[in-house]
């Protein structure tokens, strides 16, 4: 996929369930190959849901949704998708590398055996995120990041051309967040990728640009982040204070309520 090709086409889209109240309403936007964006709104705004309607997992009440220049779910297969929750029995005893290869289980699996080109995907996938070395460790010994940077791994084997991370750095300390963002942006050079994420601090210094939702939505180049229009966001009373620290290398926006 070039650069200027639009990867998300969004018109006049809503969606509610079952109780019939729109958790999303009238919102339209586009995004182009190489973008790297967030997702702000308060809990409940329609931030997961947004991608899950873009994965093809829902279906809009009302508008569209095109990836790639298909209906949203066509082009399932051309997404890496990282879930806010993703739970294994800790007591089950599957390594690191047998998570990973989870992720190339509707590519060419026969028969419960991977191949050998399979196999070695995994393990630079495992390199790409940091994970090298471990991939014969038991996944319920990792730390927090560790799991989560795996569960990234997995999502690296089909080979995306869009990247759906739901808040991957909600269990992870802030040193390990840094080095998270650091890999994102190394990854960026590859593919388009869109997080949700409430890391204003670190977003603001490595994203493109901010979608905002709040059962509707707005998009903003991270420049135009104020307090006033987080506020109006998040229904909060937030200030926006800028500082150094690498941090220190660039300015961040920190959220304070």
């Amino acid at each position: 996929m070039s650069l200027n090709e639009t990867v998300i086409r969004c018109k006049d889209l809503s969606f509610a369930y079952e109780d019939g109240v729109n958790v999303l309403e009238k919102i339209s936007f586009e995004l182009e190959a190489g973008e790297f964006t967030c997702i702000v709104g308060p809990n409940g705004g329609g931030k997961t849901t947004l991608l899950k309607l873009i994965l093809g997992l829902l279906k809009p009440t009302d508008g569209s949704m095109e990836v790639m220049g298909r209906p949203a779910g066509k082009s399932r297969a051309h997404i890496g998708y990282v879930p806010q929750f993703s739970k294994f029995d800790a007591g089950f005893p599957v390594s690191v590398l047998d998570v990973v290869l989870m992720g190339c289980l509707s590519y060419n699996f026969f028969w419960g055996r991977y191949s050998a080109d399979q196999i070695e995907k995994a393990h630079n996938a495992l390199l790409s995120v940091g994970l090298h070395g471990l991939a014969t460790k038991t996944f319920a010994d990792l730390s927090g990041g560790q799991k989560q940077r795996a569960l990234i791994a997995r999502a690296l084997m089909s080979e995306p051309k869009l990247l759906l991370l739901d808040e991957p750095t909600a269990n992870v300390d802030i040193h390990g967040t840094e080095q998270f963002y650091g890999m994102f942006e190394e990854m960026n050079k590859k593919f388009t990728i869109i997080m949700v994420s409430h890391d204003i601090g670190f977003v603001s210094a490595r994203v493109k640009s901010v979608i905002c939702v709040r059962k509707t939505l707005q998009i903003h180049p991270v420049a135009e982040l104020t307090g006033e229009n987080l506020q109006s966001i998040y229904g909060l009373d937030v200030n926006v204070i800028r500082h150094d620290h690498r941090c220190s290398e660039k300015g961040h926006t920190c959220l304070h309520s």
